[in-house]
């Protein structure tokens, strides 16, 4: 009986599985062609010049079943006339949220790299490619640094998926892999050139910084690459922070944590350096002297984690001397009695001051916000590099007018 009800509305579920075995094959294209492009448009142009007239004559067939049958038509009708195209239709959505899925999983598991080549090599290089992509906008090539070309190569190593790929990427996680100990270039076409012997230097001690940080190890971190005529060496570290990131940090409290500055005083143009032991995040660019140069007030810096009551271990290399290390220690004076008084806010910062003579001198200050005001207390412009600076200090270039210079 139920059975010779429902041929009464057999056209109607009929138009209902056309449409539905129409939806079904385009999504089912859609969602298995990879790299559609302008084959998307032309899919969605075929659904609705054939899907169109299908819905109509769809949704014509349920008002007059209703209206026929004083809207006393089966549930079963409804759900052959409706649910099969709805079904369909969903075939591309509930794709793209499982493939979004997917892919929000790999990355959690399998997160960008950010890495910072230094090219002390003499000659142009195609830094490694294998197994991932660049972010935008990236050079694929270094030329070899100078005083007058002194910028880095800074970019973050997105992993591909798949297994060939993994096998290629360098890390793992965070890391880098155990067991790599060459470094393969690559060419100007992209495929794999020579390969030269990797130096792994430690992984930062990290200290509390990830249980402050909401995005994940690997976002703390920096790969400095340094490259020499016959080897290169990978020093990770601790990554410049953003503001944001400074905020999060001041906040947390992070024990020994402090900003460094670098201000450049010697006539030679600084490309690597070593605070404490631990490799120093330079940015984008070899730090060019300032030696008779108008006043270029250092702002920002990269965090170090170590104790500043203890002389301070500073190691750098030069463009110009590629490999030859420089070496002193370097004591941070310390705050007056006075500061026992500021509010325990403001990250803890140090301006090291290298100086003609093959020494460096440093300063430690700390900006305090509270109550709408700023305040800026500083140990002042070490004697030693009044001689050679322009710059007055950490506190030169801040408006007197809306920050103030705490005595110390």
């Amino acid at each position: 009986m139920q059975l010779k009800k429902t041929r009464h509305y057999w056209f109607g579920i009929a138009v209902s599985l056309l449409l539905a075995g129409l939806l079904a094959f385009l999504g089912v294209v859609f969602v298995s062609t990879p790299n559609l492009g302008w084959g998307a448009q032309a899919l969605l142009s075929y659904g609705v010049l054939f899907g169109g007239p299908l819905a109509v004559v769809l949704a014509l067939c349920w008002i007059v079943y209703m209206v026929r049958d004083k809207g006393q038509v089966p549930g079963r009708v409804h759900a052959l006339l409706f649910l099969p195209s709805l079904l369909a239709a969903a075939i591309v959505p509930v794709s793209d949220s499982i493939e979004r899925s997917r892919q929000d999983s790999f990355r959690e598991s399998h997160p960008a790299i950010e890495e910072t080549h230094v090219n002390l090599s003499s000659r142009t290089i195609w830094p490694d490619r294998r197994g991932g992509s660049l972010s935008a906008g990236a050079s694929s090539y270094l030329e070899p640094g100078t005083a007058e070309q002194r910028m880095f190569l800074r970019f973050r190593r997105y992993p591909n998926q798949g297994p060939a790929a993994g096998e290629q990427f360098s890390y793992e996680g965070a890391r880098l892999k155990d067991g790599v100990d060459r470094y393969v270039y690559s060419s100007q076409d992209g495929t794999p050139g020579a390969a030269v012997p990797l130096r792994r230097l430690p992984y930062p001690d990290l200290g509390k910084l990830p249980s402050a940080f909401s995005y994940g190890e690997a976002a703390l971190v920096v790969y400095h690459y340094f490259h020499y005529a016959d080897h290169v060496e990978v020093a990770p570290g601790i990554a410049r922070f953003s503001g944001m990131t400074e905020d999060e940090m001041e906040s947390a409290g992070i024990p020994g944590l402090a900003i460094f500055g670098l201000e450049n005083l010697t006539p030679q143009t600084i490309a690597r350096v070593e605070i404490g032991g631990q490799t120093y995040d330079m940015g984008s660019h070899a730090d060019r002297s300032l030696l008779s140069r108008p006043c270029d007030p250092v702002r920002g810096g990269s965090p170090v984690l170590l104790d500043l009551e203890q002389p301070v271990r500073v190691r750098w290399q030069t463009m110009e001397e590629p490999g030859a290390w420089r070496e002193v220690a370097v004591t941070v004076p310390a705050f007056s009695a006075a500061s026992k008084k500021d509010p325990d806010k403001g990250l803890l910062r140090v301006r090291l001051y290298f100086l003609p003579d093959g020494t460096v001198a440093a300063e430690r200050y700390r900006l305090i916000r509270m109550r709408g005001e700023t305040s800026l207390r500083a140990t002042g412009l070490p004697a030693a590099a009044k001689p050679h600076t322009g710059c007055g200090g950490a506190y030169f270039g801040y408006n007197p007018q809306t920050v103030k210079l705490l005595d110390n």
